[in-house]
Parts: C-alpha cells; structure tokens; sequence
C-alpha cells in the first residue's frame, strides 16, 4: 500500500520512539553498563584511597619505633615488604584502570570485577605464601566487601565468587601448604569464632542487599516495558480504522469544487469507525490496568458472521488500496459462540491486516468457520509468500516482525495480541504455512452452549 509522505513520516517516528528489547534483554543491557561505570568508579577510589591506607600504616610503624621499646619496634625488613605489597596492590589497580578502556573490559566486565577485587584481598595472600606465611585480614576484607555492595549493586554472583575466592585460598591454599598465621594463635577459638561469625554475616547482608536491587531493578525494567506494551497496543490497534478513515477522507477531498457530496453510508462507517475506535480505547485501557490478568473480556453469546463483516468494514479501504480479493465463507447458521464481540473483532482485524503487509498486492484472502466439538475452528488464509518453520515459531512471539513486512508502525504486536486474546477465551491459536504456498491462521472459539470450554 502507497502511503502519503506525512503519514510515511509519522510511521518512521513510530518505529524509532518504540524501537525496544524484551525486558531480560533490556535488563541485561543495563546491568553490564552498569557494571562497567560503576568499577571505573569503585578502582578510581581504590587507587586513591589506597595509598591513604599504606601512609597511615607508615606513620603508626614510624611512632611505633619512636617509642624506642623493642618489643613494639618494627623492622626494616617489614616496612620493605609492606611497600613492595602496597606498590604491587597499588600497580594491579592501576593496571585495572588501563584495562577498563579497552574493548576488552567492555566484553569481559565481570573477570575485570574479579581481578579488582582479588588484587586488593588475594593478592597480599599470594605475597605472604611466598614469606611462608598465612595472611588474615578481616576488617580489610570486610571493608572491599562493603564497599564492592553499595557501589557495585549488580550480579550478587559474582560478588559471592569473589568472597568464596577468599576464603578457598586462605583455608584452601595455605592449609595444603601448611602454613598458619601466628597472630591468629594468640586469639581464642571463642574469639576466632566470633570474628567468622560476623565475617559470613556481613558477606551474607551484602550479596542479600546486592540481590535484592537487582530484583528491583529489573521489576522496573518490566514496568516499563508493560507500559510500553500499552502504547504498542494503542498506535497498533488504532491504526487499521485510522488509515481506512484517512483514505475515504482523502478520496471525498479529491472531488471538485468546495462542496463536497458524502453520502450516508459513509458517514455511517465513519461513525461505527470512531465508535470502534473509542471502545478500543476503552478496552485497552481495562487490560492496561489489569496487568497481572491479563486480557480482560466481555463474553457473550454471539454469530460470528454479523461479527466479522462488521470488523471488515474498517479495512475495506485497506483492501481495496492492495486490490485484495476476500472470499468471506462463514456460514450464517453457525452455532454461537461465546466470546467478547470487541476483542475477537480485533482478531480478525489483525491477522487480515497482517496478510495484506506481508504479501505483495491482489492476493486472495479467505475466511472460514467450521464447528468442532464443543468449539468453533477458525481459519484466515492466503495464497501469498508464506514463511518458513523458523519464522512460524517466532510469529507470535512479543515484537516480532516479518521478513517480508512491507510497511508498519508495530512491532509484530498484532500476532501477539491475538495469542493473548485467544488464550483468554481459553482457546488455541496456530498457523500452517510452507514458503511460497501462502498460509493459514486458525484459531477455536468456544460454543455458547459448551458445557466444558476449557477442553479444546
């Protein structure tokens, strides 16, 4: 279908506005962001606080010293390997700083994640196994644990990983190599106990707190999208009566003259279009504020065949722009089933709106109903292009779009909303089709008079 250039504008401003993930995929996309500005941060305030640390350090062995009491003295073989530590640490975070530049750092942020967080707890262990020694640090640890929670809220997993690393190579590494920590001989094992105590607790409390913003964080990201979904719906469902109105607007403009001749059964359907309109609105708005229900339906006994010539009157401009040809085959004696006349309308709309799109011009298009059982089988077929088991798997999936999709302003949201709104009425909804063989939509209604609709 032709479209005029505005209309073809407003189209594009759709598609680039509306142009939007799943909520997992858009979820995700955040997080590795995230992550990655939020450990730029966290090592840039490591490399500066760091040396804070090891200054601090220096002035308490230099008063230590000053006392002149051998006993509380410190070596100058200590403070050296204090500063080869410190300048070994201080290099690692350094070269963590280089690294998040690179294109790397930006597809492997967690081993950066890792690599930080082990340069400040692991490494100084790594030093103190080459002395023959077993390094403990409860309060260091507890503060990188601290400080890795509240600035780098995100993948408690890999939080949870780095404290395991901890621990496996204190009581791991050094425990197969033998070695013990001297200062830990002179605690109590009431004492010991104690501090491991409040060490998993604090570890505990971070990844609980890590965890639990990730969660909201992503319900958010679904909220979103649920609302997004809403204004899908709205510019989707709205279009088809729209354009058919604008082209019978657009055909009374071309006639001379000032006056223009409209007769009433035009301006019939441009009301029963409006009030579609308006009740679609309407209805949208109910399954908007019913998100954990879902569709919200209004059934009632009802014939299919008055039903669906009234939902083919809003895209009959649509038809006859593509000089598509519609064989409507559903007999008016049908038994009556039990739906909501609103959505089931949109149904149709849909899936013939979704054949004229995907098909070049002049096809042919045929509607049938057949009862079966308890149930009524519906089916919209063409003899178009059709499409492949890889596409027929994916057709009713959230925003998916057709390869052979020619003009829209959705977002494969039709297909989807015909899923949901069939599934409401507690039927089933599937396609058959091969490339080239056109296909069919088919879809089951339960009867008015069906003792069991929930048993297709």
């Amino acid at each position: 279908m032709q479209l005029s250039l505005p209309l073809k504008a407003l189209q594009t401003h759709f598609l680039k506005k509306f142009q939007i993930d799943s909520p997992a995929a858009d979820y995700k996309k955040w997080r590795h962001r995230f992550l990655l500005e939020r450990l730029h941060l966290t090592v840039w305030i490591a490399v500066i606080a760091y040396p804070t640390f090891f200054l601090v350090g220096l002035f308490i062995m230099a008063a230590l010293n000053a006392t002149g009491d051998p006993t509380k003295a410190v070596s100058q073989e200590r403070i050296l390997l204090e500063f080869i530590q410190f300048t070994a640490i201080e290099l690692c975070l350094v070269l963590c700083l280089l690294l998040l530049r690179t294109s790397w750092a930006r597809r492997y942020p967690a081993l950066l994640f890792l690599s930080f967080s082990w340069s400040v707890t692991i490494l100084p262990q790594i030093q103190a196994t080459l002395r023959e020694e077993a390094q403990i640090d409860f309060l260091g640890w507890m503060m990188v644990f601290l400080i890795q929670g509240t600035l780098i809220p995100v993948r408690w997993r890999l939080h949870f990983i780095s404290q395991l690393g901890v621990f496996v190579y204190y009581f791991g590494v050094n425990s197969l190599l033998g070695l013990s920590n001297p200062a830990i001989k002179e605690l109590s094992e009431l004492v010991y106990a104690q501090l491991g105590v409040i060490f998993f607790w604090v570890c505990f409390i971070c990844n609980l707190g890590v965890y639990l913003y990730g969660r909201l964080q992503q319900s958010e990201f679904e909220s979103r999208t649920q609302l997004r979904v809403f204004l899908h719906a709205v510019s989707h469902d709205l279009r088809n009566p729209v354009l058919g109105t604008l082209m019978v607007l657009k055909n009374l403009l071309k006639q001379p003259g000032e006056k223009v001749q409209v007769s009433r059964s035009i301006l019939e359907r441009i009301t029963d279009s409006s009030d579609r309109q308006l009740e679609l609105i309407n209805s949208l708005i109910d399954t908007h504020d019913a998100e954990i229900r879902g569709v919200v339906l209004h059934c009632q006994p009802l014939q299919l065949s008055p039903l669906v010539q009234s939902a083919l009157s809003d895209l009959q401009p649509m038809l006859t722009k593509e000089q598509a040809h519609l064989t409507n085959l559903i007999q008016a004696d049908l038994p009556l089933v039990n739906a909501d006349p609103l959505q089931l309308s949109r149904v149709y709309q849909n899936l013939i709106a979704n054949a004229l799109k995907h098909n070049p011009p002049k096809i042919t298009i045929t509607l049938e109903a057949q009862p079966a059982g308890d149930w009524v089988r519906c089916s919209v077929s063409d003899n178009g292009v059709g499409m492949g088991k890889q596409q027929r798997e994916k057709l009713f999936d959230l925003y998916f779009r057709g390869y052979q999709q020619r003009q829209s302003v959705g977002l494969g949201l039709g297909l989807y909303m015909c899923r949901q709104i069939i599934t409401a009425h507690g039927g089933e909804i599937g396609v058959n089709s091969s490339p080239g063989e056109g296909a069919t939509f088919w879809f089951t209604l339960p009867l008015a008079i069906s003792p069991n609709p929930n048993s297709p």
